[in-house]
């Protein structure tokens, strides 16, 4: 079996397998480097700090004062990029090769429905080409930031690079309005940036109405965090470029952005000038499916969608090849979803199983404060498609006990007439544990009633 992502070669190594995997990036893919690690060790800090400023607060009653927060955020960097390295050994490609799997440090290319070429992809080195053979295929290639055209030539950051800042932005503009968004914007709110966002649209459009308002309201009252929604950027421009190596501490050597923005519809649409130090674009995805020579392998896909499967994760055109993860077409784009997909890969290349993707239920989580879980449908065109059962944690004891009465509410959706539940919407601490258990009745059919 051949394979570009760590996960699936370790898993068909262990049941025997002769694996092979091709890495062109950092070992552990975004989630370890650019992604799920490094922005959760930021909020555990930015949660810290945000529990010692509750107890400056005029109604704090617990009897717990702390005068003054300081920030250092070289350390809270510094302590990120510690952890990371702790952790890096779990994903590294020596434990792969421990296990039995063969590790090709390039790009893959395919040559032929059966043929994979590794590309080392420097220059200077003319070597033989690398020719792997294989009998099945997995295509785990990935995503990368989407990034608008206005943005051409401008410093701007992506969570790509985000990480690497090591001077705190005084001002920063998040263009963009999902979960990267919104959990960063939270973070760089508590360490003390003045944080903008602007949304295309709304804050977490594919999301419930109620919810988002709710994380609205709560991002905008408690962080300070400033929103623009419906926002057309018209116009960029580099007032300073910065350095190409960034000096502690020193903000100078930031660049600083000036943006002309649009906001609002119709008649009540404004244009507003913003300038900051730092502009995060998370607009978006992409899938990593250019530059494969995917037509030499006979695989279909979207350029903006991703290779095409069927339900046992099959390219549609190609069943040698499987593909998962971020590079998919139609199907959620988090780290445990590859994951799963990966169990079903496994299971049906090596043992010709006819596992399915539509059987996954995978929730998915914002880590802001509160939390922001989800579990199958929760948008929907018209209220008259199913029963919604909504309850908040105002009569809740742990939340009274908690102080976090204001911050939090449950809403299951069930099909229209039933007991069957078809989605939930969670706002509250610890959502993304409480999501779990709805995700639980899903997936064995326990109803509502």
């Amino acid at each position: 079996m051949f394979c570009l992502k760590y996960e699936y070669t370790t898993q068909a190594a262990r049941r025997g397998a002769t694996s092979a995997m091709i890495s062109e990036k950092l070992a552990g893919g975004d989630c370890l480097n650019v992604g799920c690690v490094p922005s959760k060790s930021l909020l555990k800090c930015a949660r810290q700090i945000r529990d010692i400023r509750k107890t400056q607060s005029s109604d704090n009653d617990t009897g717990i004062t702390v005068k003054e927060v300081e920030v250092d955020f070289s350390q809270i960097m510094k302590r990120m990029r510690k952890l990371r390295a702790k952790i890096a050994p779990v994903d590294g490609h020596v434990r792969g090769t421990d296990i039995g799997v063969d590790v090709f440090q390039g790009r893959g290319k395919f040559v032929d429905q059966n043929t994979i070429e590794v590309v080392s992809g420097k220059e200077e080195e003319e070597e033989e080409p690398i020719l792997l053979k294989f009998k099945k295929a997995v295509i785990a290639t990935g995503g990368r930031p989407s990034t608008p055209d206005v943005l051409k030539g401008v410093p701007y950051v992506t969570n790509e690079q985000l990480f690497n800042l090591q001077t705190l932005p005084p001002r920063m503009v998040v263009y963009g309005a999902g979960v990267i968004a919104l959990e960063m914007a939270q973070a760089f709110a508590a360490f003390g940036s003045k944080v903008t966002i602007l949304a295309r649209s709304t804050l977490l459009s594919n999301g419930d109405v109620e919810a988002r308002e709710m994380v609205k309201s709560i991002l905008e009252e408690e962080d300070g965090i400033a929103f623009l929604e419906y926002v057309e950027v018209s116009e960029v421009t580099t007032l300073r470029e910065g350095l190409a190596t960034q000096i502690e501490g020193d903000v100078e050597s930031l660049p600083l952005v000036k943006l002309t923005v649009k906001s609002g519809k119709g008649e009540d649409s404004t244009t507003t000038e913003l300038e900051c130090e730092c502009l995060l674009v998370a607009t978006g995805r992409l899938p990593n499916v250019h530059n494969l020579n995917l037509e030499k392998a006979n695989v279909q896909y979207d350029e903006k969608k991703g290779v095409l499967i069927n339900d046992v994760a099959q390219s549609t055109s190609n069943p040698n090849v499987y593909a998962v993860g971020d590079c998919v077409a139609n199907v959620p784009r988090l780290t445990h979803m590859s994951g799963e997909m990966a169990k079903v890969v496994v299971q049906n290349a090596l043992f010709e199983d006819t596992w399915k993707v539509s059987s996954l239920v995978v929730p998915a989580c914002m880590y802001t404060e509160p939390e922001y879980a989800t579990v199958g449908k929760v948008k929907f065109t018209s209220p008259e498609e199913v029963d919604v059962y909504t309850t908040t944690l105002e009569h809740n004891d742990r939340a009274i006990l908690d102080g976090d009465t204001n911050q939090g509410m449950v809403k299951i959706y069930c099909a229209k007439g039933t007991d069957i539940i078809v989605g939930c919407t969670i706002v509250a601490p610890r959502a993304g544990e409480m999501i779990n258990e709805v995700s639980l009745a899903m997936k064995y059919g326990i109803g509502l009633g």
